[in-house]
């Protein structure tokens, strides 16, 4: 479903979605096809879409002009947030709703282009303004309200070895506080290690641990950490989630 999904949303003939993402499968690629002509007639004998179809039949659907014309006239304003992970289907069913842009806008970071949610590419970010007569108008915001400028001189020296980008460097009035640190670590747990002696270190320095956090992109990445504090017998509370090692059944409500 994986590879369905990405040749859906991607565009790609399944060779190229094989040899790009899927490379340990790229000598199935005729039995795959079978499989997903297969899919695709369950489904129509079925009257059913998924989630990719949703996608697939509008986009086929802009294709004919009248029919783009008509349901791009309903709307005066089309706004889209987070065009930096958007995939070419999207792409296209939002240049065949506004073909000439007047009433379009999108906002997004080409910058945070990372994680490629159903095949998200950061090229439709990147080439968007040119993709109009005239232009379309860039507004950058650059001013940022929670970090300090210490951890935004980091953030744009690190964004501005991108090959392709739109410039801005990020500012902030908040003054003050640490430079961030840079450290290498093996893996994941070495990283647990590292961030437990730091914990402790700050202890001996007179800080308590119910003042120090460690701060996750997402719930389930906390794992190792969480071993490696439970194997020391470090007391910790996490919030957003379970801990790693708790039952759903021992949560106190």
């Amino acid at each position: 479903m994986a590879i369905y999904s990405r040749c859906v949303n991607a565009t790609l003939p399944i060779e190229d979605v094989l040899r790009t993402s899927f490379p340990w499968c790229a000598e199935w690629a005729d039995a795959l096809q079978k499989l997903f002509a297969a899919y695709v007639e369950a489904k129509q004998r079925q009257v059913v879409l998924d989630y990719d179809d949703l996608l697939l039949y509008w986009a086929q659907m802009m294709t004919d002009r009248g029919l783009a014309a008509e349901i791009g006239g309903r709307f005066d304003q089309i706004l889209v947030d987070e065009y930096q992970d958007t995939n070419r289907l999207q792409a296209a069913i939002l240049l065949a709703l506004k073909p000439d842009g007047a009433g379009l806008t999108v906002v997004g970071d080409d910058a945070q282009s990372i994680y490629s949610f159903r095949a998200a590419t950061v090229r439709n970010i990147l080439d968007f303004p040119g993709q109009f007569g005239p232009p379309a108008e860039i507004v950058t915001l650059a001013r940022n309200y929670r970090s300090t400028q210490a951890i935004l001189n980091a953030a744009n020296g690190l964004i501005g070895h991108a090959g392709e980008r739109f410039t801005k460097n990020l500012w902030t009035d908040r003054n003050g506080g640490e430079r961030p640190q840079i450290v290498a670590v093996r893996d994941e747990a070495d990283q647990a290690v590292y961030v437990v002696e730091c914990i402790l270190e700050n202890r001996e320095a007179g800080a308590r641990l119910k003042q120090q956090a460690v701060l996750f992109r997402a719930s389930h990445h906390s794992g190792p950490l969480e071993i490696e504090l439970t194997r020391r017998n470090i007391p910790f509370v996490k919030f957003g989630g379970l801990k790693f090692l708790e039952p759903p059944t021992s949560r106190i409500c």
